[in-house]
């Protein structure tokens, strides 16, 4: 039943839906003001029909209460709907992102928040100082605290719960965050001091970070345009920090022949990812999903599927491609095939000397020397490791994919082939990534007339013609 409040000029009408999980009470409002000419029954009667109709619309869902505060919503949101339908790197993101979010406007009622917000909040991003960044570098031998025989770097990473890729860099003497450096001197019995120096960074947040930022907030809140809190979306109009165009690392033609030939001296189970991953274009985590299953090397062709990843506290877990764009069928040439028939031989034998002891668990292409699924960041640390010793310029497993496309750009493919081979879903992303092949691949194309230069060049001007000379005429 709906309960009726004089408020001002008009009347505040309440309606209860009984209570939340945690036992507070849950209640709509809405505000009627009557016309200034009507009479108190006229009131009287409207206002009861006001309160009736509003219960029904409440009772119905058709009705959400705006006033909620934006924290509140954020809550909801994530226990609703991200926790159910995005990727677990994606909660990981927002939950974060949220912590400083919630700091900023949190307090703020949905129906009250306002673009200028979203403005103040991305400003305040960009300050000196805002970010806080601490990092920790390790002083002490920290590859002798943890050992080096076999399984020791896997067993200490399970134990202090932090990544084999972070505890590198830790070994390398490379800067990691605060949090990871208390993981790893509570592993070793220590305090953090005593194994670490940390330094405390007062730069301005990166325009990435920024835009990290600003795409949890414009999801949440698209969310809650979509549920009727709210009519349009304040963080459309926000102004965002310009990213700025970064070209992507690649090899030219004559570095990716050279990386090739010096792979040839490396183990099959490394040659063959790093071969297979020039050789066809895909993500890393799409590379370390494949199946066998999902190859048919008769037809030349395999079907992305799944994606292999890692996130800390959850471990290396299987997820959906990207996007649906992502999941797609890819043919591969014959160099990508021979390579795969070379590696699935050793596989083989693997398998057999390894029997019981065998750990494949769902036929995985590419997997550890006991069949197991690989660690994503493995694969980064061992190709960063031969780029570095064989001399070849500087580049990521990422730039291997880079090299793919601008290949194939260079050679002539289609941008709408190039397109659906990376799995974008517009072709416009490609065009941005690779406009540097484009723009290549165009000049290149212009050459194709030059083989009319001697024709425009060998013309004499008419107005060098000898006087009166006898011209003939078009078809003579």
């Amino acid at each position: 039943m709906a309960t009726i409040q004089k408020q001002g000029r008009g009347y505040k009408i309440t309606v209860s839906l009984g209570y939340d999980y945690t036992g507070k009470r849950i209640r709509q409002y809405m505000t009627w003001i009557p016309e200034p000419d009507m009479t108190d029954r006229q009131i009287k009667k409207e206002l009861e029909r006001q309160a009736v109709l509003f219960e029904e619309k409440v009772k119905n869902g058709t009705v959400v209460d705006a006033t909620i505060r934006f924290a509140d919503f954020a809550d909801k949101y994530m226990a609703e709907y991200a926790k159910l339908y995005l990727k677990p790197k994606t909660v990981r993101t927002y939950t974060e992102n949220l912590v400083r979010i919630k700091q900023a406007i949190g307090h703020i009622r949905l129906c009250d928040l306002r673009t200028g917000h979203i403005n103040s909040f991305y400003r305040n991003l960009q300050e000196s100082g805002v970010r806080n960044r601490v990092t920790a570098v390790c002083k002490l031998d920290l590859q002798a605290q943890i050992g080096t025989q076999r399984g020791a770097l896997a067993a200490f990473s399970r134990s202090s719960g932090v990544s084999r890729a972070t505890i590198n860099q830790a070994v390398a003497g490379k800067p990691i965050s605060k949090k990871s450096a208390e993981a790893i001197a509570a592993a070793l019995g220590m305090k953090l001091t005593k194994a670490f120096t940390v330094t405390t960074h007062g730069e301005p947040m990166a325009p990435a970070s920024v835009l990290s930022y600003h795409r949890t907030l414009s999801s949440i809140l698209t969310r809650a345009v979509k549920w009727k809190y709210l009519q349009t979306n304040p963080a459309d109009n926000a102004e965002k920090p310009a990213l700025g165009r970064r070209e992507a690392a690649y090899l030219e033609e004559a570095d990716a022949r050279r990386l090739l030939e010096l792979l040839q001296a490396e183990p099959i189970r490394w040659r063959a990812i790093i071969t297979f991953d020039l050789l066809s274009g895909l993500r890393r985590a799409e590379l370390l999903g494949l199946r066998w299953k999902d190859v048919d090397l008769d037809a030349h062709t395999i079907t992305i599927r799944q994606t292999s990843n890692y996130l800390s506290g959850v471990g290396v877990y299987v997820s959906t491609p990207k996007s649906d764009s992502s999941a797609r069928p890819l043919p591969i040439s014959t160099a990508a095939v021979m390579i795969l028939l070379e590696y699935q031989r050793w596989q083989d034998a693997q398998r057999e000397k390894l029997g019981d002891a065998w750990k494949d668990q769902d036929g995985r292409v590419f997997t550890s020397d006991t069949g197991a699924p690989l660690f994503p960041d493995s694969v980064t640390q061992w190709f960063t490791a031969f780029v570095a010793r064989s001399g070849l310029p500087k580049v990521t497993v990422h730039s291997l994919r880079h090299t793919y496309a601008s290949l194939m750009i260079a050679d002539g493919a289609p941008l709408v082939v190039v397109s659906k081979q990376l799995g974008h879903a517009q072709t416009s992303t490609t065009a941005n990534i690779y406009a540097h092949a484009i723009a290549s691949a165009q000049a290149k194309a212009m050459q194709t007339f030059d083989r009319f230069n001697d024709m425009v060049a060998g013309a004499e001007p008419e107005e060098n013609a000898p006087e009166g000379g006898n011209k003939k005429a078009a078809g003579e």
